[in-house]
């Protein structure tokens, strides 16, 4: 039975190619989607779900503020220590952080690799297989290292690297006790390298487990026992900041609490970030996800279109089938069928299309996907899903349709269509071009914002600005830098250079602590510290709207001078920028500290995001690492190539690392870019999908209206009024989608842009715009079947009256 379905499917196929190769294409778009977000969906979900205990696995944050206005991935000093010895719950805690100040000393170079300290625990509580190695013993001592697979073949080739050596930072001496398994791409912690913290412990030796409630720059990870109630545990655990020092942390003006964080959620949901590895979107997750299913639903509604477009033609075979005895179910199963089969051949053209464009589909999402995802087990049984999914979805309706049909009207030729079905064909249409005109709608907003934030000013000049990162250079190299410094400055396309630890796009020191003048221990202000010199303003061609900038012939202003900007004169309460000047500020950390010289005019060091927040600079070489070169932009080749002669020249083991100020500055909107990208692509895909569904509904209207479109020509009208008949109704169709989708649109365009601190207002030119490209789209697509119907020759249609 199931084999004759295939064949009469096939012959149908055969029979009506026209319509077969639609729906072809219609439901392969609609695959390639459903694939490709799948793959997405799929690999950011299963992020972290591999760890045997992942379910009593949770990272400890900092939460400042009762309200916890912000919310950081790392904890002081002696909050790992008192969970793990004070609490009966906790059945382990582990101690880790980054150690970007190891470098790698190898074959002459300098090398960077991703490299964390971790306590002894990181291989028990976490299930990251070790190749070679103790779990229980592999980060117990110091200058222990544990290496991956990949650095082991990297570094050793195809020698054992258990007990070999290797070199950092020119003097310090590890050695290898274990090798381990990549870490998988979907895990939040990623790490190439792992340092015993017993190392960290002695490198740096004013460590404390029982000190340092200050440096927020230590994480934990905590394992609970089994029964342990997760909710309980965080209210005991709560306080523990306010109980143990709340009284130095009220002088500073803050407040700071313990939060946990579920494991599983950190990756997605996080809103600490993550300072181990990747951080995801729940709400990418979502979006997509909608983009897909309504992509789905639309290939789905213009297979129904079509196919029940195509019942006329049907209509005698199923009346026959009935006569000579078919049940109804055996006709459902055949549609059902030939649903499959389509489906199925779709299929097809969406892995071909879906492989073709996978490297755009990583490009847009920033991944790096390969062919080999798609024979993940989770993928391939996803791909039988949504294939049964869209048999269903697609195929039911019409078989229902079809199946019901009276043998004794379609042998006579009375076929009838009903109200009904007329209408909810209608409605599908609306319902296309509804989602096709909603996603044209906010793929113009989210340009439009796009394009008034690059071109905003934004307070300072970013363009023509090249900027040298020299964090990696070994302090002991310090005195070299004003000797680099100097031969910078001698270059002829070099118009000045300043030397700083922070530029727009890449903050300072945020959430330092400071106090105006006179109100030291009542609530700090909030600020971002940054270390500068002299040439800083002009480099960056900031404004001074009071006092001056630092000069280096007054030494006060040198080494007690500070500058800040308008908004952190407001957050003193200094009323104005001219009584700013000559007020001290003070912190506990004495970043900043001094006096005030001059003011700035804000200027956006963030994107248009977030809102200016308050700054104060002062003049600082020991944390300076940036060269900011402002440069005439005649030879931007040539400016490189001599920058990097000079770079070689002075540290010849550190690789040259740059970046323009401008692309630098533009990351910040990159999110929202991938966001157009994405809304671009799938309105276009949804457009042509709607499209073909009007095609499917036209040619179904044109085929009931036969025998009036010929009465009607042989009584005297022309083409242009038989064309504007079938024309306005669906015409009609498209306003009353506009009218549903752009107040739609309108709303949720509203919502997004609430996440902007500075936006653009949305025109309502947007939305003309929308309705024309709509209107046109459908004008030319209907007029297409509309002429070629009222130019058809009457009296075929009539012989049979």
């Amino acid at each position: 039975m199931l084999h004759h379905y295939v064949k009469i499917a096939f012959r149908s196929l055969l029979k009506f190619k026209g319509f077969a190769l639609i729906n072809l294409v219609g439901l392969g778009l609609g695959l390639t989607t459903g694939i490709l977000i799948m793959v997405f969906v799929l690999d950011e979900l299963s992020f972290d779900r591999f760890h045997a205990k992942a379910d009593r696995l949770y990272r400890v944050d900092t939460a400042f503020g009762a309200d916890a206005r912000s919310i950081n991935d790392a904890n002081g000093w002696p909050i790992g220590n008192i969970l793990r010895t004070e609490f009966p719950e906790v059945e382990a805690v582990l101690y880790t952080r980054n150690a970007s100040m190891l470098m790698l000393d190898f074959d002459g170079k300098k090398v960077k690799e991703k490299i964390h300290f971790a306590s002894p625990e990181f291989f028990t509580m976490f299930s990251f297989p070790l190749k070679k190695g103790d779990p229980q013993t592999a980060l117990n001592n110091p200058f222990s290292i544990v290496i991956s697979e990949e650095m082991e073949q990297k570094y050793f080739g195809d020698t054992d690297a258990i007990g070999k050596t290797l070199l950092f930072n020119d003097t310090l001496l590890f050695q290898i006790t274990a090798v381990m398994a990549n870490i998988p791409t979907n895990s939040h912690i990623q790490s190439s390298m792992l340092a015993s913290f017993a190392t960290y412990q002695k490198l740096e030796s004013f460590f404390s487990y029982s000190d340092g409630w200050g440096n927020i720059n230590m994480r934990n990870y905590v394992l609970l026992k089994e029964g342990a109630n997760a909710s309980t545990f965080q209210q005991k655990i709560k306080t523990i900041y306010m109980d143990r020092a709340g009284e130095m942390l009220k002088s500073w003006g803050t407040e700071a609490y313990v939060l946990l964080e579920p494991f599983k959620d950190i990756y997605l949901k996080t809103t600490a970030g993550n300072g181990m590895g990747p951080v995801g979107s729940i709400n990418r997750v979502y979006l997509l996800s909608g983009v897909a299913l309504f992509v789905i639903l639309l290939a789905c509604i213009n297979f129904i279109n079509l196919t029940t477009a195509r019942s006329t033609y049907r209509a005698k075979e199923v009346g026959l089938r009935k006569v000579v005895g078919s049940a109804r179910a055996a006709l459902i199963g055949q549609f059902l069928g030939e649903s499959f089969v389509m489906t199925a051949l779709s299929l097809l053209l969406a892995i071909i299309v879906a492989v073709l464009f996978l490297p755009l589909f990583n490009e847009l999402l920033d991944k790096n996907y390969s062919l080999q995802v798609f024979s993940n087990p989770f993928v391939l049984t996803g791909i039988l899903i949504l294939v049964l999914g869209i048999t269903l979805l697609a195929g039911y309706y019409p078989a229902v349709i079809m199946s019901a049909l009276k043998p004794a009207e379609i042998l006579k030729g009375k076929m009838q269509t009903g109200a009904r079905g007329v209408r909810l064909r209608r409605t599908l249409v609306v319902f296309q071009f509804v989602i096709s005109t909603s996603l044209i709608a906010g793929t113009i907003v989210i340009i439009q914002q796009l394009d008034y934030m690059q071109k905003k000013d934004l307070g300072f000049a970013k363009d023509e600005i090249f900027v040298i990162n020299a964090a990696r250079v070994n302090s002991k190299t310090e005195d070299a830098f004003n000797v680099f410094l100097n031969e910078i400055r001698s270059q002829a396309l070099v118009k000045n250079v300043s030397m700083c630890n922070a530029l727009p796009g890449a903050p300072g020191w945020t959430g330092q602590v400071a106090y105006p003048e006179g109100k030291a221990g009542e609530e700090a202000i909030d600020l971002e510290y940054m270390a500068i010199d002299e040439h800083y303003v002009s480099t960056l061609e900031l404004k001074i709207v009071a006092g001056r900038n630092f000069d280096p012939q007054r030494k006060p202003d040198m080494l007690d001078g500070l500058l800040i900007n308008e908004k952190a004169v407001e957050q003193f309460g200094f009323e104005t920028s001219e009584n700013a000047i000559g007020k001290k500020i003070s912190s506990p950390s004495g970043y900043p500290e001094g006096t005030v010289i001059g003011v700035v005019k804000d200027y956006h060091e963030l994107g248009l995001q977030q809102r200016i927040g308050p700054i104060a600079m002062d003049v600082n070489p020991r944390s300076s690492y940036l060269y900011a070169i402002r440069y005439t932009a005649a030879d931007t080749k040539e400016l490189i190539e001599s920058m990097e002669h000079l770079w070689k020249k002075h540290f010849p083991s550190y690789d040259f690392n740059y970046f323009f100020l401008d692309q630098s500055f533009e990351k910040q909107y990159q999110s929202e870019q991938r966001l157009a990208n994405v809304f671009g692509i799938f309105s276009v895909v949804t457009i042509a999908i709607a499209i073909i569904g009007l095609f499917g509904l036209v040619s179904f209207m044109v085929i009931t209206k036969t025998k009036e479109i010929g009465i009607r020509k042989v009584l005297g009208a022309n083409m242009f009024n038989i064309a504007r008949l079938i024309s306005m109704e669906f015409l009609a169709l498209v306003i009353i989608a506009n009218v549903i989708a752009l107040p739609l649109t309108w709303y949720f365009a509203t919502e997004w842009l609430t996440g902007f601190a500075y936006r653009m207002s949305i025109h309502p030119m947007i939305f003309v715009v929308t309705f024309i490209i709509g209107l046109a789209l459908t004008i030319a697509t209907v007029s297409f079947q509309a002429f070629r119907a009222a130019s058809a020759d009457p009296v075929k249609s009539l012989r049979s009256e």
